[in-house]
């Protein structure tokens, strides 16, 4: 299955440290990423707002060691420092960025990896560039990986995003000191942050 987010899935598998005990999937949708995360975690807890997304996710995306949590992130009851990592995809910019930030990175352990793939406004001549860009390639991409889009019915609910680039930095830099932040084609950007051994 092919689109934005996908085709990011294993640069981000990349940036995983080499042992996962403990796993977070914020707003898993569907549950493809859990599900390949599940085969480098030895559990995951995936979790997502919306009960009809989330139980084709169960359906679809179904492992022994995947735990499927229907709950808001925001008000949901996790283990504080309890993950070595914490993956959000296309879900972020569904909540307050600062309040779900702080939260993720409480709920990480000291040296656990936040890994974030997210939707920016576009504010900027770079911004729009990269959508000038994108628009040619994801037409190739759309056609290149035509037999391998999704056929379910069951869609995520999407929202556009409200906070650009600059904006989502300057949250950023005010919980996550030292954090690293991309910008990608398709109108995503990935912020990495490793937790301090000493947080």
């Amino acid at each position: 299955m092919w689109n934005h987010n996908t085709h990011f899935h294993n640069y981000l598998l990349r940036q995983l440290p080499i042992k996962v005990n403990h796993a977070l999937d914020v707003g898993c949708g569907l549950g493809l990423f859990a599900y390949k995360l599940a085969g480098r975690a030895n559990g995951v807890h995936a979790l997502d707002v919306n009960g009809t997304v989330l139980s084709e996710a169960a359906s679809c995306h179904t492992a022994p060691n995947i735990h499927y949590l229907h709950t808001d992130f925001l008000e949901a009851d996790l283990p504080a420092a309890a993950y070595d990592v914490i993956v959000s995809i296309a879900s972020l910019h569904h909540m307050d960025l600062e309040t779900a930030l702080e939260k993720m990175r409480a709920l990480l352990r000291p040296s656990g990896t936040l890994l974030i793939l997210g939707l920016y406004r576009e504010a900027t001549v770079a911004d729009y560039l990269y959508s000038a860009i994108s628009v040619p390639i994801n037409r190739i991409c759309l056609i290149r990986h035509q037999s391998s889009r999704s056929t379910s019915a069951i869609v995520a609910p999407t929202c556009p995003a409200t906070l650009s680039l600059r904006q989502i930095k300057t949250v950023a830099s005010t919980v996550l000191p030292g954090f690293s932040l991309k910008r990608h084609l398709f109108w995503r950007y990935s912020l990495i942050w490793h937790k301090s051994i000493n947080s």
